[in-house]
């Protein structure tokens, strides 16, 4: 799976001076999907009071990731109100026997936004718009936990994941890319659109298809197209 990889390296070039956090050893707790954080319990939300918000999240078989989290901009104990909040998932799974199971291995790998639960969190996640809100409880707050604590917490979780060698993330709240990053989720999201169309045998024109600019842009598309025909 490489169709993603001159996205992510698009996004690494957005983020180069990020900062890498420490390994953390604090234990969140787990949440539920069913856990609510009320205003009068919320310290501050991150993507909130239409701040912008941008999360996407791009695979590779062929790239190398430290399994470390980074961030641009202010940690969460030195947030006080709501903030713009961007999240970069980038993970490397096992090369796949076949395309539709690599593709396969990207809709549960996406799917992890909106199963992943810690206690104090509340995360509002929309495919659509590729925003990913989250409440911060004002209990994560008082006890100190930092981006180091989420991002562990949540690389973790992907390294449950038997398909999953390796995995980066990177969150932000004061940076300057915030449209240049929606650019790019957005042709992320466009990319996984295309995959899907290919892999379940939708027919169509390509001069008239709406997919077409993504497909000339995205290396190994138009092959992959021509050998699912």
């Amino acid at each position: 799976m490489v169709l993603y990889d001159g996205f992510i390296n698009r996004l690494s070039e957005l983020v180069k001076d990020k900062k890498e956090l420490p390994r953390s050893t604090k234990e969140l707790q787990n949440g539920s999907k069913n856990d609510i954080i009320f205003g009068r319990d919320t310290a501050f939300e991150l993507g909130g009071s239409q701040k912008p918000c941008v999360s996407t999240l791009a695979v590779s078989s062929d790239m190398h990731f430290s399994n470390k989290a980074y961030l641009v901009g202010r940690d969460l104990p030195q947030i006080t109100g709501d903030s713009p909040f961007g999240k970069i998932v980038l993970v490397e799974i096992d090369e796949q026997t076949d395309d539709d199971t690599a593709f396969n291995t990207v809709k549960e790998l996406e799917q992890v936004k909106y199963k992943f639960y810690v206690r104090d969190f509340m995360t509002r996640a929309s495919a659509l718009n590729m925003r990913e809100q989250i409440r911060v409880g004002k209990n994560a707050v008082k006890s100190g936990v930092s981006f180091a604590d989420y991002g562990q917490k949540l690389i973790d979780t992907f390294l449950q994941n038997e398909k999953v060698k390796s995995v980066e993330v990177v969150f932000l709240t004061d940076f300057d890319g915030y449209k240049e990053l929606n650019s790019v989720a957005e042709k992320i999201k466009e990319t996984t659109s295309a995959l899907n169309h290919i892999l379940d045998n939708v027919m169509f024109d390509c001069s008239t298809c709406n997919l077409k600019p993504i497909c000339d842009e995205v290396e190994g598309m138009k092959e992959l197209h021509q050998k699912h025909k």
